[in-house]
């Protein structure tokens, strides 16, 4: 059977000259090139975030595709050529996920940022949790400015972290998991596969 593009849905009959060095793309050449990295450090108050990728129309289309329907074929194309770069930029440093309310998370029955850092060679962490089962989707800004205050963490002394989330919209899950964090951790890196524009304007 020919591969065919998880975005388009055409046939990959030609490949990225990257894609002879790496696994095959689950993407074909051209949605590869719409849904290139472009990297930016977002600063947050008294911290930066790593973002790879602006949440456009196909980065947001792959993600709910992923997230909500599961179709973990799609998992790779997040991090394609991206896993070895954050294993040698962070090596040292241990995982966590900024969490999924829980009802998002038995709805989904998984863990979708779990599985797309999987060939991520990095330690996680476990212990961060929403003091209330809040979830952003569908918040207007004035309700996600609230998140900053509702993570706790109940897990052991940490050295090096670096905090992770899929998205980034106004901020507000990432400054309240740090602010969470910081009294426990050392060293913290954060990290947003995906930034809003409104994010560089908040």
């Amino acid at each position: 059977m020919p591969q065919r593009c998880l975005y388009c849905g055409k046939v990959i009959d030609s490949y990225t000259f990257r894609s002879f060095f790496l696994k095959e793309d689950e993407l074909c050449p051209s949605c590869r090139k719409k849904m290139q990295v472009k990297r930016k450090l977002i600063g947050l108050g008294d911290f930066k975030v790593e973002s790879f990728f602006e949440y456009d129309s196909i980065f947001k289309s792959l993600l709910l595709q992923f997230k909500e329907c599961h179709d973990e074929a799609l998992k790779s194309v997040f991090l394609y050529d991206l896993n070895d770069y954050l294993n040698v930029r962070y090596f040292g440093y241990q995982l966590l996920f900024v969490p999924s309310s829980e009802r998002k998370r038995k709805e989904r029955g998984f863990d979708h940022l779990e599985e797309i850092f999987s060939e991520v060679k990095l330690k996680r962490v476990k212990g961060l949790k929403m003091k209330k089962d809040l979830c952003q989707e569908g918040m207007d800004l004035d309700r996600r400015k609230r998140m900053t205050d509702n993570y706790i963490y109940e897990g052991k002394t940490l050295q090096k972290v670096l905090i992770v989330d899929d998205m980034m919209t106004t901020g507000s899950s990432l400054r309240g998991v740090y602010n969470c964090i910081k009294v426990h951790s050392k060293k913290i890196k954060v990290l947003s596969l995906a930034y809003k524009s409104i994010t560089l304007h908040y």
